[in-house]
């Protein structure tokens, strides 16, 4: 299986250019949300006790459900900023590894105005998703959203560009490797 790993800071299209490649490019997508609002129905609080924990395992369990049943393309997005996440994506990159599924990076890094204007949207409003801007700010000034280092990476600046552009350019990245 093929697994784009969409990454970056909080409202940076991650979501967007991934309904972009299930609609245009035939992915199946597993979102960030689809993981944690299951978390959010048991637990009190995000972060709460083992919160993450049992998160990141459904994670894993459903991407190996995925390469077991054959799904050729998948996409998933993730809020991570490498940096302090650094432990748990090595252990992302391992599992890809021992379960034989071909992970692609894909880091999303609009300018931070473009984030602010996109925090506020309706969609982010109605979901458990960021959509305070002072929050984000304090987010983006507390930590340094840093690219997953693999080889079959890619950086975009999505700032200017349709989620219909930048899942091509993933397309192309695909195809070279």
């Amino acid at each position: 299986m093929k697994l784009v790993w969409l990454h970056g800071p909080p409202a940076a299209g991650k979501l967007t250019v991934a309904k972009a490649l299930q609609s245009n490019h035939n992915f199946k997508l597993f979102h960030n949300h689809l993981a944690v609002d299951l978390s959010m129905a048991i637990y009190d609080a995000f972060g709460d006790k083992d919160f993450h924990h049992f998160t990141n395992s459904i994670r894993r369990q459903t991407l190996s459900k995925a390469n077991e049943l054959g799904v050729e393309r998948m996409v998933m997005t993730f809020m991570t900023c490498a940096q302090e996440d650094r432990k748990e994506i090595r252990r992302y990159l391992d599992f890809f590894e021992s379960e034989g599924i071909e992970v692609y990076p894909v880091q999303l890094l609009p300018r931070h105005d473009v984030l602010f204007s996109r925090s506020v949207s309706p969609e982010r409003q109605q979901s458990h998703k960021i959509s305070c801007q002072e929050h984000l700010s304090e987010l983006l000034s507390e930590w340094q959203f840093l690219p997953i280092e693999h080889r079959n990476s890619l950086q975009v600046d999505n700032s200017e560009r349709s989620p219909e552009d930048v899942a091509q350019q993933i397309m192309c990245h695909l195809a070279r490797r």
